[in-house]
Formats: C-alpha cells, sequence, structure tokens
C-alpha cells in the first residue's frame, strides 16, 4: 500500500493491473481538508450507438429455412439438444479453440426466445434466433480475424460496442467473470450467450418499469430469474 500528498487540482487516476486484460480489484482512498469531487469515467461514450444491421431474414431465408426443416421434429419445433447439434456443426467451424455449445447454454437460449412458453422453439422464434446468432458470429469473427475463438476483455468491449451494448468497467468485469474462463477470456459461445441474456433481460426491464423502478412479486421474480 502507498500514500501520496498532491498538491491541489485535479487529477485522472488509472488503476492497472501487472498483466495486460488482467481483471483485479482495487481499493482507492481519497482524504481531503476540502470538499472533494469524484466520478468514474472509464473512457466510454454513453451516448446512443448504432447497432450493426441484422441480417435481413429474406437473404438467408431459404437456408435458414433448410435448416430449420432439417433439425426441426415432426411438430416442427426445435428443443435445445436439435439447437445444439445444429449451432456446434453450423456457427464453429473454422474456430480453433472451442469446447462447443454446452446443452445448458442451448436450454437458455430456447427459454430465452421460447414466447409460447413450451421448452421449444417454433419456426419464426428460430429465425429470430439464427438471426441473432449469425450477427453476433459476424461481429465476433471480425474482432477475432485468426479465428482463435477467444477474446481478451479489451477485445470483449469493441465486441459489445460493436453490437450496440456499452457497459462499465465494473459489470463488465462481472460478466468476464461470470462467462469468462479463469484467465478472463470470452469464448464465442459464451459471447453469443452473453448478449443474448443482455438484450432480453434489459427488454425484460423496460416492459416490466417503464424505464422507471419496478415491483415484482416473488412468484414474478422467480419466473425471470429461474426460466429466462
Amino acid at each position: 500500500m502507498d500514500m501520496f500528498r498532491l498538491a491541489p487540482g485535479e487529477y485522472l487516476i488509472v488503476p492497472s493491473s501487472f498483466k495486460p486484460d488482467e481483471t483485479a480489484s482495487f481499493i482507492l482512498r481519497i482524504l481531503s481538508k476540502s470538499e472533494t469531487h469524484a466520478h468514474d469515467d472509464s473512457g466510454q461514450s454513453h451516448s446512443p450507438i448504432e447497432k450493426p444491421i441484422m441480417r435481413e431474414l429474406n437473404k438467408n431465408d431459404e437456408e435458414s429455412r433448410s435448416f430449420f426443416e432439417k433439425y426441426a421434429d415432426q411438430f416442427e419445433e426445435i428443443h435445445a439438444e436439435q439447437l445444439q447439434k445444429m449451432l456446434n456443426e453450423k456457427i464453429l467451424q473454422g474456430y480453433k479453440k472451442t469446447e462447443g455449445f454446452s446443452l445448458d447454454a442451448c436450454r437458455s437460449m430456447v427459454a430465452l426466445m421460447d414466447a409460447s412458453i413450451t421448452g421449444k422453439l417454433k419456426r419464426d422464434e428460430f429465425l429470430h434466433l439464427w438471426r441473432k446468432v449469425t450477427t453476433y458470429n459476424d461481429i465476433f469473427s471480425q474482432i477475432d480475424p485468426t479465428r482463435e475463438g477467444t477474446l481478451s476483455l479489451h477485445e470483449l468491449r469493441k465486441a459489445m460496442k460493436a453490437a450496440g451494448i456499452v457497459l462499465k468497467d465494473g459489470m463488465l468485469n462481472l460478466m468476464a467473470v461470470r462467462y469468462g474462463t479463469s484467465t478472463g477470456r470470452i469464448s464465442l459461445e459464451s459471447y453469443i450467450n452473453l448478449l443474448l441474456r443482455l438484450e432480453c433481460m434489459g427488454k425484460i426491464y423496460m416492459q416490466l418499469s417503464g424505464g422507471n423502478t419496478m415491483s415484482l412479486s416473488e412468484s414474478e421474480w422467480m419466473y425471470v430469474s429461474m426460466y429466462t
């Protein structure tokens, strides 16, 4: 621990870890005899960012529909196991480091898009999901041109911004802990799941709160937190 005595003025304090892109916590204590004002300025613009245009369904409609028909069951629905097989075969081709989409991750995707709450995706729900997945895959491949299959924390910030999402440092670090490896790197599978969940939870919040505060009963909270 170090202590410094500074002359009155304006200061920008930039904490950093010994290794690049390493996530770490720190404590900063400021002692002052006069009134002091401090604020968080992580260098991130909070002005609206233009989101990339989602792939138009009519351009890939035939291909997407053929995927659906190939993997759907006799009731023209796709469950998590079928979605897992499809994503691992169609999305992860060419990436060097990947463990594949887990069944739990695919269950989460189905739950996020399952408007009818059947545990399966109908054609329109699948097409909506597929459009998002392919768009996020395009963003990831632009940030990871060598197709290593993982992003650093710095690259994750760029990939989030490219998707139209800006997070403060604390939330970004939390997402790296939740969705990243022990070294803090984010796989393509985790990146797609992270974006889908962030977008969905943001929409749920807006629907329930109107942009203000919201109040949920225990059953409502359990439904939102446990299924979606």
